[in-house]
């Protein structure tokens, strides 16, 4: 539009044809850097990734043209490698980052890059700043996690590091540096951000790190508190704790944002928080317990997409059994499932897998990504920008839900699921941020969240002042007993009892219609017992555990 008005009116005045041009220049290319501004590659949200988790040793065989080959066979449009961190998988010029021993003299980095760009592949690097090399913990070990019990986590020679230590809060922003100032990336992937307390290789839990430098910055967040030892959360000091830990993280990912964007703006940062982030990333990992839950993909990515609608979100299917066992992967049938459900639920598609294409260990998934990617890039103008048209809204216990709260949580969806009910996921910790939406639902279920802000109480009071349907279940919000009263007329007397052996009634017929020919239902795991006297109505009552129903006499029989 204001290309046409200018050159319709450089016709009709031709003798300020100069003028007229050079204003033409100006106000066209101050629109060209708006749009591109605004046109961040990331944001068509038809992310086809393949993650290429290098081991150490396999930089000496890595070859640019067979990753890029292997990538255009399967249609990915973006890879994600190794870059910096733990170890340096290119020629490092700081003396505090730890280069790959396999690495020799090349730059296969730099070549992988240029030539995954000659065919239109993005390139996102990945990170990992939780472990430093133990050349690194010795010249220094005050960088380093200590545990209550004064323990290092240590894993081979790589130490686990503490975040409020040099390490992760200087030179980390160095090596970043270099490389976005060598490398022509378009994005990067945080791997294992934030506190760690635990290792995940051998499944081991160290606690709260004690580092000297978290000892300080927390003395100074609390007024001269002392770091707590122990995660109780009944314990104020450690609420003040979880606190902290937030904020920090929160500063860290803000500092590193405006470092990025102050290269380009271009580069997508990917982790798995969603403050100062451009791609949110998840995971479906293998599931090693009972009840199998085929669900982890619509889960993961319903959840991230409902709850952070300014994002984009990528859920890895994650090739590896488990930590142990990473030269395994997962059945074919469940990648499957994954990525499709990942298409179905709004994201693009995502896996991870050890090393690169060439030699894998466990091949049997490869026929898969060339037919869902393959797939996925023939329709790609049909996904990832759905509408959600639900009227019931999940509440998830958190982005990783885990315990009894998860079980409960997938209970609640599976019962939806089979019954080809749509619903929205929404994380509990963000109904504060999404007023309208919530209030906007004509079914709200918690699944046993046991905890909510007072701001989203607020918004869940006034939801169901103004007709909005609230189910609550198990010990939902037994943090806050004086809502569960004033939403529900409940009292809790005891909110943990062993249900086993109990039994429900469906006295109404008119609502419960599926139980033909049963007068009781059995009930299992826990049933909290409440005063309902202050509710309108009541369903459902329970009849207690009843003995042994006595023998038949066979003559009668």
């Amino acid at each position: 539009m204001p290309r046409r008005s200018l050159l319709l009116l450089q016709t009709i005045i031709p003798g300020m044809k100069n003028r007229i041009l050079l204003f033409y220049f100006l106000l066209h290319t101050t629109c060209l850097l708006a749009q591109n501004k605004a046109d961040l590659w990331w944001k068509r949200n038809n992310l086809r990734v393949i993650q290429m988790n290098l081991p150490a040793y396999e930089a000496a065989t890595i070859n640019a043209d067979s990753i890029v080959t292997d990538l255009v066979a399967c249609s990915a449009n973006t890879l994600l490698i190794n870059a910096g961190g733990i170890m340096a998988f290119y020629p490092t010029k700081l003396d505090f980052h730890y280069r790959n021993p396999y690495l020799k003299d090349n730059n296969v980095l730099a070549d992988i890059v240029r030539k995954c760009h000659e065919k239109s592949i993005k390139v996102i690097v990945r990170f990992d700043f939780s472990r430093v090399h133990e050349s690194i913990f010795k010249a220094h070990p005050d960088w380093c996690y200590i545990s209550p019990k004064g323990e290092r986590i240590i894993n081979t020679d790589m130490y686990v590091v503490s975040i409020n230590a040099p390490y992760v809060q200087e030179k980390a922003f160095r090596i970043i540096e270099e490389v976005i100032n060598t490398f022509p990336i378009d994005g990067i992937f945080l791997n294992m951000p934030g506190y760690q307390v635990n290792n995940p290789y051998e499944g081991k839990y160290h606690g709260i790190d004690q580092n000297e430098y978290d000892r300080k910055r927390f003395a100074e967040y609390s007024g001269g508190k002392a770091l707590p030892v122990e995660e109780n959360k009944a314990d104020p000091l450690f609420q003040k704790y979880l606190e902290f830990k937030k904020a920090t993280v929160e500063d860290w990912s803000e500092r590193l944002h405006k470092l990025v964007k102050s290269k380009n703006e271009q580069i997508a940062i990917c982790t798995y928080s969603d403050k100062f982030v451009d791609i949110i990333r998840h995971e479906s990992q293998s599931m090693t317990t009972l009840p199998y839950w085929p669900y982890t993909a619509s889960d993961n990515v319903g959840n991230a997409v409902n709850s952070f609608p300014d994002h984009i979100i990528s859920n890895a299917s994650i090739q590896q059994i488990s930590f142990q066992s990473r030269y395994n992967a997962v059945e074919p049938e469940e990648t499957r499932i994954r990525l499709y459900e990942n298409i179905a639920n709004g994201s693009g598609l995502d896996m991870s897998m050890m090393g690169d294409m060439r030699g894998y260990e466990d091949e049997r998934n490869f026929p898969v990504f060339r037919k869902v990617y393959g797939f996925h890039k023939k329709n790609e103008a049909y996904f990832g920008k759905y509408k959600s048209v639900a009227k019931i809204a999940v509440v998830a216990p958190g982005a990783w839900p885990s315990g009894e709260p998860m079980q409960e949580y997938r209970g609640i969806q599976l019962m939806l699921r089979e019954a080809h009910i749509p619903f929205d996921i929404v994380e509990d910790g963000q109904i504060s941020h999404l007023e309208e939406k919530m209030k906007g639902y004509q079914l709200i279920i918690l699944p046993e969240i046991t905890y909510l802000k007072p701001e989203a109480i607020r918004i869940l009071k006034e939801a169901s002042q103004q007709g909005t349907h609230l189910i609550a279940t198990n010990r939902a919000l037994w943090d806050s007993p004086e809502t569960l009263e004033a939403l529900f007329g409940a009292k809790i007397e005891k909110k943990d009892n062993d249900g086993a052996g109990n039994y429900l009634v469906p006295d109404d017929r008119g609502i419960f219609k599926s139980f033909k020919g049963q007068s009781m239902l059995f009930w299992k795991f826990n049933l909290g017992l409440y005063d309902l006297s202050g509710a309108d109505q009541k369903l459902l009552p329970g009849v207690g555990k009843r003995p042994p129903r006595p023998a038949r006499d066979h003559r009668r029989a």
